[in-house]
């Protein structure tokens, strides 16, 4: 998954302009996440690993709310920034560089392992998802949970098919900005391009193009690896985040 860190690398300093409000976006899937984990697996469930940590969008969230938070992420970039987020917060987020595959942490070490912001899908095959959810569990205490957030994918198009996805017009710094997304389809698999352009005339930086790519698995294909991978109780959850939620329950000691 090199290609796919060294995207997140070059993303890291500008991936807050996927959301109109980041600093909002913040407070809110912290909210959300809160509550949800507190329904499911009450309220002494405060030790969250965030396994895809990005810029820290779900942990600092959880973070303000009193969640302790141990955190990992592909990108070194990304766990950088995510660092210096906490640290500007008076947070603290002991975050690492570590694949999902293969969790930088001790067996059952949280109450909740959360991979969010469609991170699963980056993996080429369901055999890679499975060696992560695997993981999840093995991070996972006993009666304790994993939260995994998705894109809700249809039916892929055609190869060859390009879908333009925008974010719209952000600004930052003064300067105005257009985002949008450009997936380009092969079969099972598209190619997703990142492009952020100025708008203003005299922008004396060029547009930011970048590159990576998803496995387009559905919503109820990681429900079913997720029981094949040892959860309880795993179901889809809709209306609670800005993606389709699968959670599941790790079982009790016999």
């Amino acid at each position: 998954m090199g290609d796919v860190g060294r995207f997140y690398d070059d993303l890291a300093p500008l991936y807050h302009l996927v959301y109109e409000d980041w600093e909002a976006s913040v407070v809110r899937q912290g909210g959300a996440l809160a509550s949800l984990i507190a329904e499911r697996w009450g309220a002494g469930a405060r030790v969250v690993l965030d396994g895809s940590l990005g810029i820290g969008t779900q942990a600092l969230g959880l973070l303000g709310r009193g969640f302790q938070v141990i955190a990992s992420d592909l990108s070194h970039g990304a766990v950088q920034r995510a660092r210096r987020e906490a640290m500007a917060r008076g947070l603290r987020l002991p975050a690492v560089v570590a694949d999902f595959r293969a969790l930088a942490a001790r067996a059952e070490c949280a109450d909740v392992v959360l991979i969010a912001d469609n991170a699963l899908p980056h993996l080429q095959t369901e055999a890679d998802i499975m060696t992560a959810l695997r993981e999840c569990l093995r991070c996972t205490r006993p009666g304790g949970g994993c939260l995994i957030t998705l894109r809700d994918y249809g039916i892929p198009p055609p190869a060859g098919t390009v879908e333009r996805r925008p974010y719209g017009e952000r600004s930052w710094k003064g300067r105005r900005y257009d985002v949008r997304q450009v997936w380009t389809w092969h079969g099972a698999r598209y190619d997703l391009a990142f492009e952020i352009a100025p708008l203003d005339g005299d922008a004396p930086e060029r547009a930011t193009v970048l590159t990576t790519s998803y496995l387009a698995i559905a919503v109820a294909q990681v429900v079913t690896l997720m029981r094949q991978a040892g959860f309880d109780d795993v179901e889809r959850i809709d209306g609670r985040f800005f993606q389709p939620i699968v959670a599941g329950t790790r079982p009790r000691e016999p």
